[in-house]
């Protein structure tokens, strides 16, 4: 009795070792997704509102008068003013160095 107890943990523990070395042997591979987001914060320093078109998305946003406005944006994507239902003037083209700093809309 004593001996087939003994064999029983015996086997038990080599099925138990072989399967942790099964395991061990997988490997997992971890990525980080990157994101070509750029988020671009435009301050108006300037005396009226006007209105800006993301080229890239279709997205128009109303800049106000001393408001910082933050505008998503994919790297290359340019931004127009928008004046009466056209794109007038190109304000910028987004690049990972404008991420999370304030543009002025002066010295644009």
């Amino acid at each position: 009795m004593k001996k087939s107890i003994l064999c029983i943990a015996i086997a038990s523990s080599i099925a138990l070792g072989n399967a942790g070395t099964s395991f061990a042997s997988n490997k997992t591979t971890i990525t980080k997704a990157t994101s070509a987001s750029i988020s671009v914060k435009l301050k108006n320093d300037g005396d009226d509102e006007i209105s800006v078109i993301n080229a890239g998305s279709g997205g128009t946003y109303r800049l106000q008068k001393n408001i910082v406005t933050t505008i998503k944006m994919d790297e290359g994507d340019k931004l127009y003013i928008y004046e009466k239902g056209k794109k007038g003037a190109l304000l910028l083209v987004a690049s990972p160095e404008m991420d999370g700093k304030v543009q002025l809309l002066s010295k644009l």
